[in-house]
């Protein structure tokens, strides 16, 4: 087996280690024996000239350090959740780590401290506000995060070293300014840049475009637990777009990110780009906009999916990609171990990027045999369905049901989404320079939205919008089994093409 395809196989074989580990607790004893084995059918291999017994005992050790390496960490949140402090006054000196986000009613700060292995999250009042970098004390008592009938939120925290809670503290203001200042300048242009949308378009186009540019939800408005028992089929703008299977525009995640990248090569092209020249713009403008909106952790992890797609691209074919991807996803789930299991963004991001590599050619020869022209047009609707294609079935595993008619939703916005994120960007650093400049360019982009919001609207009231599907554990993995025999098809096929 050639080395490459061989690192190919241990990196999937880590990656399931890893998965498997978070599923189904395996003693250390088991894991020494199988180390063992793989030891021995490695060397065995070696000197009997054996490649598939050198093969196994790889394959065999590198399953076997995913699950040590997530045991490692979980073993480590365990520990710090179960040291006993929990249910006790304790007095907090720390630093607001990251950047709060803001409610209508509060506001939540994850904070870090040197007394305590582990963040907290705490939810305050909503003024006064609190900063990145802010030095905070308080006391609390501490609480272990509530997680929801159908959300794990304790480990959804976890993953990010955040292990405990706490509500609504008396909270002293010791100083300012002492996070990374590098960090802190990126959030200021964030800030910046929603407060000049704030200025430069009407509500709810406003909150919508920061969204989706900025990751900021805090502004969409959404039904409160009161108004949903009032009436259950409450349904606002957050609503709305969960409804029609638009949400994912309003979130930085790896979907949104790897969809915008793929979408801006073939109109570079379509531009008179040279298409060198057009993916090196992309690859510019995709960290530009994951720097400006505070290098959020999902985001980073969007581009570097959507990166290692881009450059294995140019580089040549799609098995390029794929082997950068797995080695990519590898790498992340070696430094934070818990992502793979409790990290949707990531899985989205990952599987999302795996459906533009497998799928997105063999969609955009069936759309253009209906839409020839513009070639960017199907190139566009092309890459947005294979990017769903392989995300449902985390999706409706998640999250329990399902949008009949979101793929015609998408299918009608994502050419649009491009459009919205590179305007969005140029209407809000003008708007920064002279409100007066934001006004004159504002129109397109609220032309723009008020399409966007009038599909969500279309589609979430229609009836039948919302189908509870609920799939368990085993079914998941038999839809992913029968889409990577498709995928395996569709790889076979295109290699064929290549040889003719």
């Amino acid at each position: 087996m050639h080395p490459a395809r061989l690192f190919l196989y241990g990196c999937l074989a880590f990656l399931a280690g890893d998965g498997f580990s978070s599923f189904i607790g395996i003693s250390n004893l088991v894991l020494m024996f199988g180390a063992a084995l793989a030891a021995f059918l490695f060397i065995a291999g070696v000197f009997s000239r054996k490649a598939r017994l050198v093969v196994a005992g790889i394959l065999i050790l590198s399953a076997i350090a995913g699950f040590w390496r997530f045991d490692i960490a979980w073993e480590r949140v365990q520990s710090a959740q179960t040291a006993g402090i929990t249910g006790k006054s304790v007095a907090v000196d720390g630093i607001v780590a990251s950047d709060p986000v803001f409610g209508d009613l509060n506001q939540q700060l994850v904070v870090e401290t040197a007394g305590i292995a582990g963040k907290i999250m705490v939810v305050t009042r909503r003024y006064p506000e609190y900063a990145y970098g802010d030095r905070i004390k308080f006391n609390t008592i501490l609480e272990m995060p509530q997680n929801t009938s159908d959300f794990d939120y304790r480990n959804y925290l976890a993953k990010d070293g955040v292990y405990f809670a706490a509500r609504y503290p008396e909270i002293e203001s010791i100083s300012h300014d002492n996070g990374n200042p590098v960090y802190a300048l990126l959030l200021n242009i964030k800030h910046a840049l929603k407060d000049s949308l704030g200025k430069s378009l009407p509500s709810p186009h406003n909150t919508l475009l920061a969204a989706i540019l900025l990751g900021d939800q805090s502004g969409l408005a959404s039904c409160s637990t009161k108004e949903i028992e009032a009436d259950p089929d409450c349904a606002k703008l957050k609503e709305k777009l969960n409804i029609s299977g638009l949400r994912h525009l309003a979130a930085v995640s790896g979907t949104h990110v790897s969809i915008v990248g793929q979408i801006l090569v073939p109109i570079f092209i379509a531009l008179g780009m040279w298409r060198g020249k057009a993916r090196r713009l992309t690859l510019m403008i995709m960290w530009l906009f994951v720097a400006m909106i505070g290098l959020p952790a999902s985001a980073v992890r969007a581009g570097i999916m959507g990166s290692l797609l881009i450059g294995a691209q140019m580089i040549g074919r799609p098995g390029d990609a794929l082997h950068a991807i797995t080695v990519a996803a590898a790498a992340m789930v070696l430094q934070n171990p818990l992502i793979l299991r409790f990290d949707i963004g990531f899985q989205l991001s990952f599987l999302a990027v795996l459906g533009m590599v497998f799928f997105a050619w063999p969609v955009e020869n069936k759309i253009k045999r209906i839409l020839p022209k513009p070639q960017f047009v199907a190139q566009a609707l092309a890459i947005a369905l294979a990017a769903q294609i392989l995300t449902l079935p985390v999706l409706v595993y998640n999250f329990g049901y399902v949008s009949p008619y979101s793929l015609l939703a998408n299918v009608l916005v994502e050419p649009i989404v491009p459009f919205v994120t590179v305007y969005g960007f140029v209407l809000a650093i003008a708007g920064m320079v002279h409100p007066a400049i934001g006004w004159f360019l504002f129109f397109p982009m609220w032309l723009l939205l008020s399409y966007l919001l009038a599909v969500a609207n279309f589609f979430s009231s229609l009836p039948g919008a919302v189908l509870n599907v609920k799939i368990n554990f085993v079914w998941f993995l038999i839809s992913y089994a029968i889409l990577a025999f498709f995928a395996w098809r569709v790889s076979e096929r295109q290699k064929m093409e290549n040889l003719i």
